[in-house]
């Protein structure tokens, strides 16, 4: 059988995308799944917003909160999230952190999202992988 550059492209192409969602998403859910006994919950205060992190043309902020661990180090944390027009600055929101890593918390509704969204990514991810074996 021969197979065009074209097929061999998209085959490449399914591979590397197919490979990068599951790793991205198995990365995401391993770290909580390692760190969810540790979690804790408090509430942070947004003391600004960061512009930027998408394409020209489009807006987006990132909120910084800040929060107290339960020792007693305050943290600022940029979220992952980039949303518009975004929490205003002043607004209490949940964040969860893992007390070996503060630097490192969230806000509790995007880590929500990210563990609901991880899953289908990652089975996105291998249907790709699947679908480029087959094609093999």
């Amino acid at each position: 059988m021969v197979v065009g550059e074209e097929h061999v492209f998209q085959l490449l192409l399914q591979v590397v995308v197919g490979g990068v969602l599951i790793w991205g998403s198995a990365g995401e859910l391993l770290g909580y799944l390692r760190t969810r006994s540790r979690l804790v919950r408090t509430t942070g205060v947004v003391v600004a917003l960061e512009e930027g992190g998408a394409p020209p043309g489009v807006r987006s902020r990132s909120a910084v909160f800040r929060f107290t661990t339960q020792d007693g180090r305050s943290f600022q944390v940029t979220s992952s999230a980039h949303t518009w027009p975004g929490p205003k600055v002043g607004t209490s929101l949940p964040v969860v952190y893992d007390p070996e890593r503060p630097w490192r918390a969230e806000r509790a509704g995007v880590l929500l999202f990210k563990l609901w969204l991880a899953p289908l990514t990652l089975a996105f991810g291998v249907f790709l992988l699947y679908l480029a074996v087959r094609e093999w």
